[in-house]
This record gives C-alpha cells, structure tokens and sequence, in this order.
C-alpha cells in the first residue's frame, strides 16, 4: 500500500510542481562516488571535498516543490572517474545512473544510465551554487541538468508525460549554457546534453516518454499481482522502440533503453511461452541488430 500511494502521490503532486514557495523539498537520494585511479599523486582532502560539496549540492538543493518523505526520495548516483587534472580544472568521465522501485516487491528497475565526458574547475571547500538565471559553471550546470533528467524521466514512469516541467528546466539550462560552456552543450549532437533535452521535449516525438510509462506503470507495476498481464502490456508497450527509432535512429534515450532494461527484458520473459519470446527477441534485434546475442536470453532463459 505503502508503494501505491507513492505512485498516486507522486501523480497528483505534478499539479503543485513549482507551485507555491518556503516548502522545505529535497527531492533526490544520490550517491557520490569519484575515482583517481587514474591520476598519480592524487590529493585526498581536495576530492573529498569535491564529493561532499556535489552531494550537497544534489540532495540539498530545491528542484521543486515537492515535500517527500525519505523513503520517498529518487534514487541514484554518479561516479566521477577522474582522468587529469591542472591546478583547479579536472577531466573525467561521469556515469550516472537512477531506479525506481516496483509496487510489490523489493525490486528496483533502472531508469537511466549515461556516460559523458566532462571537463569543470574546482576549488576546495567551494560551494556549489546553482543559479537559475545565470549559468557560468560547466559543474554546478551539469549536475542540475541531469538532476531535472532524473526528476523528469522518474516522473514520466509513473504519469504519462508527467516529467514535462523538469525537462523544461532542464531545457532552460541547456540555453543558457550554450556557446559557453563547450562542446557538451552545443545543439545538433545527439549525445550531449542539447541530444538528450531535444528528444525528451519533443513533443511531436514523444514515443519513448510514453513507452516509460506504459513499459513501467501498466506493465511492471502489476506484475506483482497480474503476471502474465503485466507482461502483456511491456510487449505492447515495446511497439514504440521502432516508432523511435524511425523518428530519430540516433536518439540518446534508444540506448538508453537498451543498457537500463537488457537484462531485465530477458526476467520478464523467462515464464513467457515460446512464440511470445520470439516475438519481443525479433521486435527488439530490429531496433537494436548489434545486441543481438544479448538478447539471446529472452528465448533461452526459463
């Protein structure tokens, strides 16, 4: 009872979003973790600040006005693996990663997992501030852009379309940012941010946002309960991967789909029958021919 009205909650709150001020709403649970493996001499005291400092700056900061309880919170995390750095400025790679609990069960499905290159400057004990109207930190930019991402594509998970207002946020940061603050944010390249925020705020193109919810909400949310059911709807859901990808073949939320829901895919359908199985095996290798043996499992695995 405790998930459902989670999932109702979280429904009716969209109407409030951004709504009235002087709530006290932090909406995010994430974990901060950053690797130096790869830089000799590494000062511990500067990178542990830098955690700190970001995961304040994640699970501190306001993104809406929602009030939740702990338990309530997102879930996900960023790993930060450190490539170079001079002085004050840093290479890495920066993965991040979010989930969702299924009504029902234990069970926690992934909802986005990304990779990106980033380059940002740093000072130690410095605060991270996030400025709505003016952006100047490649940093504190990037964090709250994949924050409203997280908030948007979680929302879109359980109300049709419902993760709207975060990607507009998101939207307005990825304006701002362009022109200066680097390749990451200029318009036309699929995997930067302006990729991600293009399709995601297509509104002639909104397949995969409806696929989230029909693929979580009516699918894995029932299956606690309704099997079968629930199966049903993801193999009815998973019909919009081809309409994406004829829309846009390069969309970052297309293997996104594929690195979140692999493995997952090949569980659902370890109880399918045969030509179930083989139906969503050939649907899927259409969309995603290099995952192919990947895939094998949804036929094999009982």
């Amino acid at each position: 009872m405790k998930q459902r009205n989670l999932i109702f909650f979280w429904t009716l709150a969209l109407i409030f979003i951004f709504g009235t001020s002087g709530l006290d709403a932090q909406e995010l649970n994430c974990k901060v973790q950053i690797n130096t493996e790869q830089i000799t001499g590494t000062d511990k005291v500067v990178y542990e600040s830098l955690k700190n400092s970001m995961e304040e700056f994640m699970n501190a900061q306001r993104w809406s006005n929602l009030q939740l309880k702990n338990s309530e919170k997102i879930s996900c995390s960023m790993l930060f693996i450190m490539k170079s750095r001079d002085g004050d400025s840093y290479s890495c790679d920066l993965q991040i990663q979010s989930s969702r609990p299924v009504y029902g069960s234990t069970y926690t499905t992934s909802i986005l997992n990304m990779r990106e290159e980033l380059t940002f400057d740093f000072q130690e004990n410095q605060t991270l501030i996030y400025n709505e109207t003016s952006i100047d930190n490649n940093l504190t930019a990037t964090l709250a852009f994949w924050s409203y991402v997280i908030l948007g594509m979680d929302f879109d998970s359980f109300s049709k379309l419902g993760g709207t207002p975060f990607f507009q946020k998101a939207q307005e940061i990825t304006a701002m940012a362009q022109g200066s603050l680097g390749d990451s944010w200029k318009a036309q390249e699929d995997k930067n941010h302006w990729g991600w925020i293009s399709a995601l705020t297509d509104e002639n193109q909104p397949s995969m946002r409806v696929l989230s919810y029909n693929y979580h909400r009516l699918g894995l949310d029932i299956m606690y309960e309704k099997a079968d059911e629930g199966r049903t709807q993801i193999t009815t859901a998973l019909a919009e991967l081809k309409v994406a990808k004829q829309a846009k073949p390069h969309s970052p939320l297309l293997s996104n789909f594929m690195d979140t829901k692999a493995d997952e895919l090949i569980n659902v359908y370890s109880k399918a029958n045969p030509q179930e199985k083989q139906v969503v095996f050939e649907l899927l290798t259409d969309v995603y021919p290099a995952s192919a043996n990947r895939l094998q499992g949804i036929k094999t695995k009982k």
